[in-house]
């Protein structure tokens, strides 16, 4: 909680994931929501003040950074849980540190002055989704390898270098730079061509994001 008030008074836009063995709160029984779901409801979303989505299976952690980033795409996102996975991480055991741990601490104990220097670690060695980085530093040839690189300072790390995510199949694919730029610069100049200002878009505004889904399977 503390990392995320840090990050937050440094005007970054935060998401959190929580990993959890136990029935989350949105599940309690006797909403309607959890009677939806119940009922049959593959995915269930509760509107008010505040956006809910329910969905009836549990979803690897590349996946929910996917749709994150297609929802809000948010500047960081704070993950608690997911222990074993290729990212950045501050532990609160010995027993849990790997090489990509910045930092073990004492999360009861921990004071605002090693929040503040664990949130400047964050911004410097914090990366995008695994399977979308790319560097032409010699020796780094997949995700894996450059997120440890970059926890070790051995290079940095530049969040302009992606701008095209590809999922197939609910399965992140990692583009290098020039099938980046060949999808991104192909897309833009097809859509430059259609009337969007109807729709509210206007071209010389140019074009923030584009979400496209293309379903190549037959409806049932």
């Amino acid at each position: 909680m503390k990392i995320i008030k840090e990050l937050k008074k440094r005007d970054f836009k935060v998401a959190t994931i929580k990993h959890s063995h136990h029935k989350m709160e949105m599940d309690r029984e006797n909403t309607d929501t959890w009677k939806h779901k119940e009922a049959g409801s593959e995915i269930t979303v509760g509107i008010g003040n505040r956006t809910f989505f329910n969905i009836a299976k549990d979803l690897p952690l590349e996946r929910i950074l996917f749709l994150i980033k297609i929802i809000e795409e948010p500047d960081f996102v704070v993950i608690e849980g997911f222990k074993n996975y290729k990212y950045c991480k501050i532990s609160t055991s010995k027993g849990l540190e790997d090489e990509f741990t910045l930092k073990t601490v004492d999360a009861l104990n921990i004071d605002e002055k090693e929040i503040n220097s664990l949130v400047d670690m964050i911004e410097k060695t914090s990366y995008d989704i695994v399977d979308t980085l790319t560097t032409n530093e010699c020796g780094y040839t997949d995700g894996e390898s450059i997120g440890k690189a970059i926890v070790n300072n051995e290079i940095s790390y530049n969040p302009d270098d992606t701008d095209v995510y590809l999922s197939i199949n609910e399965k992140l694919i990692g583009l290098n730079y020039f099938v980046n730029n060949f999808i991104k610069n192909s897309v833009v100049g097809m859509l430059k061509s259609l009337k969007t200002k109807e729709y509210g878009i206007n071209r010389s505004e140019g074009f923030e994001k584009i979400e496209l889904i293309i379903n190549t399977k037959k409806n049932k």
